[in-house]
């Protein structure tokens, strides 16, 4: 797996495994915990993907099998434009996937706004983390 170091020194996978329309969650966790078995470390999600949850068991699962450890895990989610209508909703749309995949921390999220609110939208995402 090829990597890219980060500004901040840490090492990013250059792919990773992504869960959009996996909607079965037994699948999306058995999916997740295969790809981390044959050697990725980069997963992707978004709320709106509605398998978040199950990203964390796999991901959890993964640790106690001693595959990996959460520090050698990129996780990634997204904030919808529906949580950014201001910092409340954007702050309990964090906490939301913080707490359904079970980690303290997210690296990246991706904002994914409509164009129209871009800068708002960003703006007030910045002001929660």
């Amino acid at each position: 797996m090829e990597f890219s170091v980060l500004s901040n020194n840490l090492k990013m996978p250059m792919m990773g495994f992504g869960v959009f329309q996996v909607t079965d969650k037994n699948v999306c966790k058995q999916s997740v915990l295969n790809a981390i078995r044959t050697g990725y470390r980069l997963i992707d999600t978004a709320a709106v993907y509605g398998n978040e949850d199950a990203v964390g068991e796999a991901v959890r699962e993964a640790i106690s099998e001693g595959l990996c450890t959460r520090d050698e895990l990129f996780i990634t989610s997204k904030l919808w434009v529906q949580d950014m209508l201001n910092q409340d909703t954007a702050a309990a749309g964090i906490e939301a996937s913080l707490k359904k995949i079970g980690t303290r921390v997210l690296r990246p999220l991706f904002i994914a706004p409509g164009y129209a609110r871009l800068f708002q939208c960003v703006a007030c995402t910045r002001r929660c983390l």
